[in-house]
C-alpha cells in the first residue's frame, strides 16, 4: 500500500528501497560528456563554406551545451553524488565516481574559462 505523497515500491512494509542517486550522478556526467563531444564534432565537421544560418545554428548549439546544459548537468551530478555518499541505502562507490567525474569536468571548464578571461587583453 502506498503512503500519502510517496509511491512506495517496497514489497514488504519496512523494507528499505535502494535509491539510485549514485547511478544518476555517473549517468549525468557521461551524458554531459557525450553532449559536449557531439557539439565539438558539429563545430569541427562543419565546412568553412557552410551557410551563415548553419554556422549560427552550430555555434548556438555549442554555446548552449557548454555554457548552460553541461554545467547544470555536472553541478546536479555532484549534488547527486554527495547525496549518494550521505545515504545508507545508496551505492557509495558510484556516488564517489560521479563526484570525481563531475568535479574534474567542472574544474576543466573553470580552467578554460580562466584562460579565456586572461587572454581578453590580447584582443583590445
Amino acid at each position: 500500500m502506498a503512503q500519502w505523497g510517496r509511491g512506495s515500491t517496497a514489497a514488504v512494509p519496512g523494507e528499505v528501497v535502494r535509491t539510485k542517486l549514485g547511478k544518476r550522478s555517473v549517468i549525468l556526467a557521461l551524458a554531459a560528456f557525450a553532449a559536449g563531444a557531439v557539439a565539438i564534432a558539429i563545430m569541427v565537421a562543419m565546412p568553412s563554406d557552410a551557410s551563415e544560418l548553419a554556422q549560427n545554428i552550430g555555434t548556438g548549439f555549442f554555446m548552449v551545451v557548454f555554457l548552460l546544459a553541461a554545467p547544470v548537468a555536472h553541478v546536479t551530478g555532484m549534488v547527486f553524488g554527495v547525496m549518494a555518499l550521505a545515504r545508507s541505502n545508496d551505492n557509495r562507490a558510484l556516488g564517489l565516481l560521479g563526484i570525481v567525474l563531475n568535479g574534474l569536468s567542472l574544474a576543466a571548464g573553470l580552467a578554460l574559462l580562466a584562460a579565456a578571461v586572461s587572454s581578453i587583453g590580447a584582443f583590445t
